[in-house]
């Protein structure tokens, strides 16, 4: 493992994962090889890289510092993105899960580390195509990194709700908001990081033990919600459905910073232990309901619904951020909350008689779209 890099407390970095899609079925299309080999040619701040079948790709912006470094690149991205898979003949998409996809169609993409996960985990290999988006924040020192870890935990499934828009399963209606969600679950170092880690070493010994016995080789064998990424010197919040714009990214990467300042500056302050009960249940809620679920503090023990609890977290956030642009993202945060957010907008389509394909479509059509005035 890595020795943890010094970061700059609260920088932070989105990366997402997107669909690609065959213009015509809007089924998923195996063409980001080639998407990718267009995109070696674009001199860019941001980096692109394969993922594990080849109807996915994965992109990475640079350090960020506040929403409008965010949401530009993100833009930049998604242009640029976009123009590739049309060069080839395909669309990109958000979204978490594509609705209608059969995850024994899928190809892996030929990579050694993507063929070892399919000698190790079988079929889950293929059926982890789905796509999130992973959020890095700066965390200053090793031991501060657990420690964000504990707090950022916590408030994990309101991301869910807030990012929840996978409402189809392999061509079925899955009854959750998120049914990205419930796939991570079936890896075996799923799950959220233990709370009697208290300090880098702590968590050295942990990864150490584990390593011996030859369950884990990398940090990337912790498939946890949130988890240390020590080459980067951040935390690494990893329970988003990739948002169906740009603009939603780059607002829910915000909360996520700014939970993190505050939380910072709680100096040596670690959430109540002997929550991983309540955690499961405000996951589940989350993405079963989304927008609408409800949500037991675990400090507290009090329940509320997901969206009181984000308008307070916004609007305590607000008041401390030193971010010209979190207003900004805290208005678009508050357009999420309405409607049943976009989960709410994707089953309206198929109540309005929506096939699963204009489902697939529409996605497209609204992550390809051009950002609004205003956003």
């Amino acid at each position: 493992m890595p020795d943890f890099k010094t970061s700059t407390v609260g920088t932070m970095g989105i990366e997402l994962e997107l669909m690609v899609l065959d213009r015509l079925t809007y089924d998923l299309f195996p063409a980001a090889p080639d998407i990718l080999r267009v995109l070696d040619k674009h001199d860019k701040p941001w980096v692109h890289t394969p993922e594990i079948t080849t109807s996915m790709l994965e992109v990475a912006t640079s350090i960020l510092q506040s929403y409008g470094e965010a949401s530009e690149q993100l833009e930049h991205i998604r242009s640029t993105v976009q123009r590739a898979a049309f060069e080839v003949g395909a669309s990109v998409s958000g979204g978490g899960a594509h609705p209608f996809q059969r995850w024994n169609e899928q190809r892996i993409f030929p990579k050694a580390r993507y063929f070892e996960s399919e000698r190790k985990y079988g079929y889950l290999a293929k059926l982890f195509t789905v796509f999130g988006m992973h959020v890095h924040i700066g965390a200053g020192t090793a031991d501060e990194a657990v420690r964000l870890c504990a707090w950022l935990t916590q408030r994990a499934p309101l991301f869910i709700a807030l990012s929840a828009n996978s409402v189809c399963w392999q061509g079925e209606v899955s009854g959750f908001c998120s049914s990205r969600s419930n796939v991570v679950g079936a890896f075996p170092m799923s799950g959220i990081q233990p709370s009697g880690l208290r300090s880098w070493q702590d968590f050295r010994d942990y990864f150490d033990r584990l390593a011996g016995f030859g369950i884990v080789n990398s940090i990337k064998d912790f498939y946890w919600d949130v988890r240390p990424k020590p080459e980067y010197g951040t935390i690494e919040l990893r329970v988003l459905d990739t948002p169906l714009r740009p603009e939603y990214a780059a607002a829910l990467a915000c909360y996520a910073r700014e939970l993190c300042l505050d939380f910072a500056d709680r100096a040596g302050a670690w959430p109540t232990n002997g929550s991983r009960e309540l955690y499961t249940w405000n996951r589940f809620n989350a993405a079963r309901d989304g927008v609408d679920a409800s949500w037991i503090d675990p400090e507290t023990g009090v329940s509320a619904p997901v969206a009181e609890v984000i308008r307070a977290d916004l609007e305590r956030l607000a008041r401390r951020s030193t971010d010209p642009g979190f207003g900004q993202a805290c208005a678009v945060i508050e357009g999420l909350m309405k409607d049943g957010g976009q989960a709410g907008l994707l089953r309206r389509h198929l109540a309005g008689g929506g096939g699963m394909n204009d489902l697939a479509r529409i996605a497209s059509e609204i992550f390809e779209a051009p950002p609004r005035p205003g956003n």
